[in-house]
């Protein structure tokens, strides 16, 4: 089993949204076009091979301004979040850090934190814009997602 496996923001959110009514609503949601259920049990499955998964905190909170289901399945999905959120380890991070150097001008916050934390945990993204810096500090940690949908097209 592999030590620690940072999640990006997208894929969180496809194992969240993919928990509700068998996933229905992964290509429903106007962010996860590109996902279809596979999607979501490839990555439940992968997170499998891992001690621990973590997260930040910037990641959390993109996810949870992403959710863009209504009523019912909304609710259920902020459910679902708060549950999985626990489940997982909070990466440490100082946004005194992480709003440092020219990663966080071209990428932003939540892409420059996982950057640098990078050095210390394996990436799972499908970000491919964030893949030369990722490479870059760490590339035998990064592990890029194609989507299902594209790998079978």
């Amino acid at each position: 089993m592999k030590d620690g496996l940072l999640i990006d923001t997208n894929l969180l959110l496809v194992m969240i949204i993919g928990r509700i009514d068998e996933g229905r609503y992964i290509e429903k949601s106007k962010r996860l076009g590109d996902f279809c259920i596979e999607d979501y049990y490839q990555l439940w499955a992968f997170v499998k091979g891992y001690k621990e998964v973590l997260i930040t905190p910037y990641i959390a909170a993109e996810v949870s301004n992403l959710i863009d289901l209504n009523d019912q399945a909304r609710i259920r999905a902020f459910e679902l979040a708060r549950e999985i959120f626990s489940l997982f380890r909070q990466a440490e991070t100082l946004i005194s850090n992480d709003c440092k150097g020219d990663f966080f001008l071209k990428f932003g916050l939540t892409d420059n934190s996982i950057i640098t934390l990078s050095k210390d945990f394996s990436v799972l993204t499908n970000d491919h814009r964030m893949l030369i810096p990722l490479y870059k500090v760490s590339p035998e940690r990064i592990i890029p997602y194609i989507p299902y949908k594209k790998r079978n097209n």
